[in-house]
């Protein structure tokens, strides 16, 4: 029994080593947009902001400002109420009255087969007359050479879709301990540099920043490609890559911010509904990864405290790659260092938002969104 604890961990400390190495050379090649030199103005496209916003009263105003003072010679934005009960379509007529480039159109009901945001974001994407579509969040804040500089980046590398992982306002002990969780999972599973390789199946997309060029996106079908998938940027992202479009990242954190979650509490309400769906609601490739994370996160802390001799030379290699794995993440998402020591902390939190999806999902037959039940016969059928 002593040999197969033995092989695991020596099978743990290869994949620990070859992540760190990866997390190393692959955060180091994704550009920071900072370093992207302009292009003329003249030379820019039209670029049509969409964004859907369902009871955001508390943030609607600011965020929009942002938007309607963002430095770009050439912009509408086409901002949608979907079907908000709070003041928040109040809010936005407001400020169209005050910004021209500005335009608001609300939307009553919910057609059949179609999560809420989804849809907003469909009618939003055919009313825009601009060559290039940016999707974003009703919550997000930008600086306002963001969209000059994006565009510059995305022509100058003949690129169809630029996403860019946001900044995170985080206010909370707790918060800050289950977004390293969250930072780590990702860079873990996603891979973001490997998205620019048309060798790699890797694909990506943030809901807070998704540029598109417009004929790539009617070309995959837009938004009622993904009519019902939790998941929307993500999935955008995907069929963009599938269809063999260009996509690529960079690092815009000192650009895009958004208060994601405020606190632990609502991240993990909040990704109640997301979590299994990124499983394409299967409980299996859950379960597998669940028990990857306690023999990668927790069984080093056990062997080395209660094992001896090789298995736990072994496994203190392994608590050291883990640590400088999670204190890299940490340094790369702008969290304060000392949070790597509490990553087997931050990854139980993971796991028990990945559990609490699935119980969720199966409880409630299917996702509750933006007030509306889905049925999870109908998930598993329109997954992609």
């Amino acid at each position: 029994m002593e040999s197969l604890f033995i092989i695991i961990a020596a099978l743990t400390l290869v994949f620990l080593l070859y992540t760190l190495i990866e997390f190393l050379i692959g955060h180091n090649q994704i550009q920071n947009l900072s370093r992207q030199d302009l292009l003329t103005l003249d030379s820019l496209p039209k670029i049509s902001i969409i964004l859907s916003a369902l009871n955001e009263e508390s943030q609607i105003e600011a965020a929009l400002t942002t938007l309607v003072n963002i430095d770009y010679p050439n912009l509408e934005i086409i901002a949608v109420n979907d079907r908000s009960t709070d003041a928040t379509p109040q809010i936005m007529e407001k400020l169209q009255k005050q910004f021209p480039v500005l335009r608001i159109h609300h939307i009553q009901t919910l057609p059949p087969n179609w999560f809420g945001k989804n849809h907003a974001l469909d009618v939003a994407a055919k009313l825009a007359t601009g060559a290039w579509l940016l999707f974003t969040d009703a919550d997000v804040f930008m600086k306002k050479d963001t969209l000059t500089k994006a565009i510059s980046y995305v022509i100058t590398n003949q690129l169809d879709h630029l996403t860019i992982h946001e900044h995170h306002r985080r206010a909370s002990f707790w918060l800050k301990t289950g977004l390293l969780g969250s930072y780590l999972s990702y860079s873990m599973v996603m891979k973001p540099w490997r998205i620019r390789h048309a060798w790699s199946k890797r694909s990506l997309g943030h809901g807070a920043f998704n540029l598109i060029r417009k004929s790539a996106y009617e070309k995959v079908g837009g938004h009622q490609a993904i009519a019902m998938q939790c998941l929307d940027d993500l999935c955008l992202g995907a069929i963009l890559k599938k269809n063999g479009f260009r996509q690529d990242t960079v690092n815009g954190r000192d650009f895009i911010e958004r208060e994601w979650y405020h606190s632990l509490p609502a991240m993990i309400a909040g990704m109640q509904k997301n979590s299994f769906a990124f499983y394409k609601y299967r409980p299996l490739p859950m379960l597998r990864d669940c028990i990857c994370a306690v023999i990668f996160f927790f069984w080093p802390l056990f062997a080395v405290v209660f094992c001896s001799g090789a298995l736990c030379y072994l496994n203190m290699l392994n608590l050291l790659l883990t640590f400088l794995c999670s204190f890299y993440i940490a340094k790369q998402f702008r969290l304060e260092k000392y949070f790597a020591f509490l990553y087997p902390l931050s990854m139980g939190i993971m796991i028990y938002i990945m559990l609490n999806s699935v119980l969720a999902t199966y409880r409630h037959r299917g996702v509750i969104w933006r007030g509306t039940h889905y049925s999870l016969d109908m998930l598993k059928r329109r997954s992609i």
